[in-house]
Formats: C-alpha cells, sequence, structure tokens
C-alpha cells in the first residue's frame, strides 16, 4: 500500500472542553502532542458506523459528489436498526393523507408533541427542524425503494394535549417488526454504495485525528489486525450510536441504563460501546441529553402501537400501590417503572386477573399463561391477599389498590392515572408478572446544532466534525416518546451530517 507522508502538526485530544470531559470521567483525555502523520489512505468523508445514520450520510455524501468511506465495526451493516422494525415518525406525507384520518397534520404540531414531551430539557431548534424535515425523508426514501404500506400512531401521554396527537408511524412493506430494520439499511446502503460510496467491514475507528487548527482531519482505524490512518479531506461523520453497551458510560451519564444493562434485558448491538461518543469528546464537544433509554415490555408489548389496548391490569410498586398510567407510552411508564424500582429498592408487577386472558390486547392465552405459571414466570394465587403474600407485598394494601381500581371500573374511567384502554374490573384468581425492561438503547450523545455539526462547550462548531441519530443528544427528552421517532432521527440528522460533510472546503 502507498503511503502518503502529510507533515503537519496534529492534536491528539482538544484543549476545549478538556475541563468538562474530564469532570464527566468518561475517558482520560489525551496530552497534547505535535507529531508526523504518515496518511495511509485519503478520502474525502469518514462516515463512522454503517447503521441507520451511517449508511445515510454515506449516500447524501457520495450524491453530493464526494469520496466516501463508511468504517463499520461489524462484520455487518445496520447496528440496532437491524433490530428495530424500522418505522418511523413524519407528518403530512402522502401516506399519512392516504392511510389515516389525519388529512390536516403538519410539523408545528409534531415538533409541539416532541417539545412537550421533552419536559424542559431538548434543543427546541433540533426538534423543530427534525419535524420539518421528516415528511421530505419520506419521499426520498420512496424515491430509492421503499414502499410505505401503512400509518399508525403511539400511545397517549398523559400530559400532551389530545390536539397534538395523530398517528405518524410510517410502515414500509415487510416492516413494523422486530428485525425488520434491515430492510431499511439495505435499501440505503445500496444507494450509496451505487452512488460510489465504500464500506469496510470489521474495522473500528479508534481514534480521530486534528490539525493545529482543531479540524478533524482523520481517523486511526484498526483493519485486519492492522492500524492504518485515513486521511478525511472534507470531514468526519460520527454515526456509532450511543453509550448502549458500555457500562462504566452508562455509570456515569445514566442511571436508568446502567439499571437496565445490569438487571434487565439489552437488545442493543453489542458493538454500541460510546465510540463515537468518546472520540467527539476528545476532540472536545460537549454532550446533551443523557438520561433516558428506549425500554419498553418485551413479554407483552404494553403501549407500542395504539391500535392495541393495555389488556385489563395494573402496576404496583412494593407499597402495593400503582404509580402510573399503564397504557401511556412506553417508555414513559417505564421510566416510572425504574424510578419506583429505585426509590423502594424492589420489583414492580403487573397484576392481572383470570378475565383478562381474554381481553382485547393480552399477551397471553391459557396455555401460554399456565406455561408461564409452571416455569416462575407469573405468580398466581386465588386471592389476592394470597397473591400479596407470595410477592412478598402488604395484603391490606394490595387488596385496597384491587378495590380502588375495581371500583373506578364499575364508573367507567380511572379516576386515578386517567387510563383510557382495558378498563375492566379485575376478577380472580389473580397473577402477577414481575415488569422487566427490553432496552433498545441509550438516549444522549454529542451536542449538535441544525446542521448536525458537533459543538464544544462553548456552543462552536468543531470544524469538520459532525455526528448523527443517537450518537447526537439534545433532539429526544428524557424518556423517548414513541416508536419510530429514532429512525426518523437517524436518517434525518444521517442525511444532514453527509450533506454538510461533503460541502466542506478540503484541508
Amino acid at each position: 500500500m502507498k503511503k502518503e507522508i502529510t507533515r503537519r502538526t496534529f492534536i491528539k485530544g482538544a484543549a476545549a472542553g478538556a475541563a468538562g470531559v474530564a469532570a464527566l470521567g468518561v475517558m482520560n483525555l489525551p496530552v497534547l502532542a505535535q507529531e508526523e502523520i504518515v496518511w495511509d489512505e485519503v478520502t474525502d468523508v469518514i462516515v463512522v458506523g454503517a447503521g441507520g445514520t451511517g449508511v445515510c450520510a454515506a449516500a447524501e455524501a457520495a450524491a453530493a459528489g464526494a469520496k466516501v468511506r463508511i468504517f463499520e465495526k461489524a462484520g455487518f451493516a445496520g447496528g440496532t436498526t437491524n433490530f428495530s422494525g424500522g418505522v418511523m415518525q413524519a407528518s403530512g406525507t402522502r401516506a399519512q393523507k392516504e392511510y389515516t384520518q389525519y388529512q390536516d397534520d403538519n410539523p408545528d404540531k409534531h415538533a409541539a408533541l416532541w417539545i412537550k414531551a421533552g419536559e424542559g430539557s431538548v434543543d427546541e431548534e433540533l426538534v423543530k427542524d427534525l419535524a420539518h424535515g421528516a415528511p421530505e425523508h419520506i419521499a426520498w426514501l420512496e424515491d430509492i425503494g421503499l414502499k410505505f404500506t401503512s400509518v399508525y400512531g403511539h400511545n397517549h401521554i398523559p400530559y400532551v394535549e389530545d390536539e397534538l396527537m395523530a398517528d405518524r408511524i410510517h410502515v414500509y412493506e415487510g416492516g413494523g417488526l422486530s428485525g425488520s430494520g434491515n430492510i431499511l439499511v439495505r435499501t440505503v446502503l445500496d444507494h450509496a454504495l451505487a452512488l460510489g460510496a465504500q464500506i469496510d467491514y470489521s474495522a473500528e475507528v479508534t481514534r480521530l485525528f486534528q490539525n493545529e487548527d482543531k479540524a478533524v482531519i482523520g481517523a486511526e482505524v484498526q483493519i485486519d489486525g492492522a492500524s492504518v490512518n485515513v486521511k478525511a479531506s472534507k470531514g468526519v461523520v460520527l454515526a456509532a450510536s450511543s453509550i448502549d453497551n458500555n457500562l462504566e458510560m452508562a455509570k456515569r451519564l445514566s442511571p436508568q441504563h446502567y439499571w437496565d444493562l445490569t438487571s434487565q434485558v439489552c437488545l442493543a448491538a453489542v458493538t454500541d460501546t460510546g465510540d463515537g461518543i468518546r472520540m467527539g469528546q476528545e476532540m472536545g464537544a460537549d454532550v446533551m441529553g443523557f438520561g433516558g433509554c428506549i425500554d419498553f415490555c418485551g413479554k407483552t408489548g404494553a403501549a407500542t402501537d395504539n391500535r392495541n389496548p393495555v389488556f385489563p391490569s395494573f402496576i404496583v410498586n412494593q407499597a402495593a400501590r400503582r404509580f402510573v398510567c399503564e397504557d401511556a407510552t412506553y417508555a414513559y411508564h417505564y421510566r416510572a417503572i425504574f424510578q419506583q424500582e429505585k426509590q423502594l429498592n424492589g420489583p414492580t408487577y403487573m397484576i392481572f386477573g383470570q378475565n383478562s386472558i381474554a381481553a382485547p390486547g393480552s399477551a397471553w392465552t391459557q396455555e401460554s399463561l399456565d406455561k408461564d405459571v409452571t416455569d416462575g414466570v407469573v405468580i398466581t394465587a386465588d386471592t389476592i391477599q394470597g397473591l400479596a403474600e407470595a410477592l412478598n407485598l402488604s395484603p391490606e394494601a394490595l387488596n385496597e389498590t384491587l378495590e380502588k381500581w375495581n371500583a373506578d371500573m364499575a364508573k367507567g374511567a380511572d379516576s386515578a392515572y386517567g387510563r383510557k384502554t382495558g378498563l375492566a374490573a379485575l376478577e380472580g384468581p389473580f397473577y402477577a408478572y414481575k415488569n422487566v425492561s427490553f432496552n433498545l438503547g441509550s438516549l444522549g450523545g454529542l451536542r449538535i446544532n441544525t446542521q448536525a455539526q458537533v459543538l464544544n462547550p462553548a456552543g462552536e462548531p468543531i470544524p469538520h466534525l459532525y455526528a448523527g441519530g443517537l450518537n447526537a443528544g439534545g433532539w429526544i427528552g428524557p424518556y423517548y416518546p414513541g416508536s419510530g421517532t429514532a429512525i426518523i432521527g437517524t436518517i434525518h440528522w444521517g442525511r444532514k451530517a453527509g450533506v454538510g460533510a461533503a460541502a466542506e472546503t478540503a484541508v
């Protein structure tokens, strides 16, 4: 391999933002040093990661005429996007008008919902930019080969007005089920490759390089056991997801995600280890938006789809009391489950009755329930007091909770939390399922602006460095606000990052 030797100063790490990075304790910031870089390869744009964000960035950079190299740590493309259903949110699209009653929905309403769900913690300009860009992304995907076949909505959020809600979750042909996100990845990747982008698999980017002006100018990549320095004349796009399988970073940055990694079930790609966030911080980047997770009930799928009601049941904490609206969108009520389990130092339980099994939305048949009881997954008792004793909860308190629930159900309304579905009294025998969070990734990442440029703590762009998807933070709030948010974010910020990087003046 012929090497291009470039004699110039570069910086391993950045002085700007060093104090903030050290305070986070995420890594030991490399000391500033000057040395000669030997470039083994040269390209225009480097894309770190070939998940949904990375392939979109590569496609747009290649479409703009840039020479693009994608480096993917795994032996295949897709990352955690592969494990998703590939659904995505957008408003005012052709498909929304064709498949739903929402003929006048618009990005302003969509953004207002996301901002309200952000509980004051999001960058509102990022959220508005995403909502207004989403419809065009649906059209772009249709142009490159996806066919959208249905649109549905996410479950309600108790404090969000009904007029802001709409069916916005777009499903393409073959999508919608876990594992069908690979259709999206493959479609976009094929498009990027046809435009001239190149991809290397089993290629791990381990650090970035900056010049004396703190512009990011390349990366060190481990390929086939060798360390290769690749120059990026125009820019680097970080698309390596969040801290999904990095236990140490989770402990420092996201207590809920740390809980998931240490006691629940994490479904995110094993290669999602916070590399992009670490490398961005080494370049002096700020971070934003940590704390939330994409958590849901893997056993029942409760509150993941507004077409499917949550069956008659309620959730109790260690005090045997309800604490949340159980049919509010899944990550909203799973945040409350996490908080209650930590505050009261014990598990929470889904309580249901014999009559719940045949109700709409039930995850069990009598046969599957009997098996779960035999396997110890579900606990049962003839009386609510007996069930409480089996769970080591207060029989008096659990009986009071049941009586309050049944009294409300007789009136046809949940007076405590405003639940909308599964409004039926519970009849014995009674059952309890210990809640288990299934996690599809952490929220939070590098701070960006509306051009997907990575920002330092002063809010200034780090030259030639971009990030998108869940490698970036600030565009999703403290809990995941509904299916399809992450995927449309990977597309939006990935495409913007690719356009921006390709437009840079070469260094």
